[in-house]
């Protein structure tokens, strides 16, 4: 497993129960958008096709935006939840849970924390809700460009690997000679001015 994989984990699990129980207050629309959104997201993503990490990462920061800065279309992210939720399941089927325990984990979690979020306010009040919703979105925005830091950090590695120029380069002269001169000068200046 790869250090992308469990960002990707990590963020379609925390973004699918973050999104749910911001969902929570949006009544039975917000619902039928979350189960939509599931089945989707089961129907598009499984153990043979993962989700992207670029795809996951643009669907939970525009969940939390929408949240966060337009809640009256609370349907549309509650729906984008449900996405994270079915995408999630391909992952833990990828980890060896069998189809219909992997649709059933992530639904019943997605379940769960709606349910805890409207029967009991103590369990995620309003002020939690925005910062577990500006902590996916960061999350989200983390996820989404990690594969191209990677990506770009291994080919400067092979690029060193594969150099033909000596790791440690020699510092030609004219670098140390301005170095040591702007230093002097600096002290020179120092000592000058506080007399």
């Amino acid at each position: 497993m790869t250090l992308t994989f469990h960002a990707l984990w990590m963020l379609c699990a925390l973004g699918s129960v973050v999104l749910a129980a911001a969902a929570a207050g949006a009544g039975v629309p917000a619902v039928v958008a979350m189960v939509v959104g599931f089945l989707a997201g089961v129907r598009f993503v499984g153990a043979v096709a993962l989700p992207d990490p670029a795809v996951a990462g643009a669907v939970t920061v525009c969940a939390a935006a929408i949240f966060l800065f337009r809640p009256r279309y609370a349907v549309v992210a509650a729906a984008l939840g449900g996405v994270l939720g079915g995408m999630w399941t391909g992952l833990l089927e990828v980890q060896g849970l069998p189809s219909p325990a992997a649709i059933g984990v992530s639904a019943v979690v997605l379940g769960v924390s709606r349910h805890l979020t409207r029967r009991r306010p103590s369990f995620a009040p309003e002020q939690l809700r925005d910062e577990g919703l500006l902590a996916i979105g960061l999350l989200g925005l983390v996820v989404a460009t990690l594969p191209g830091v990677l990506d770009g950090w291994q080919a400067a590695r092979n690029f060193a690997a594969t150099s033909d120029r000596v790791s440690q380069a020699i510092v030609p002269a004219w670098t140390i000679a301005l170095l040591l001169s702007s230093t002097t000068l600096g002290a020179a200046y120092s000592l000058w001015s506080r007399r």
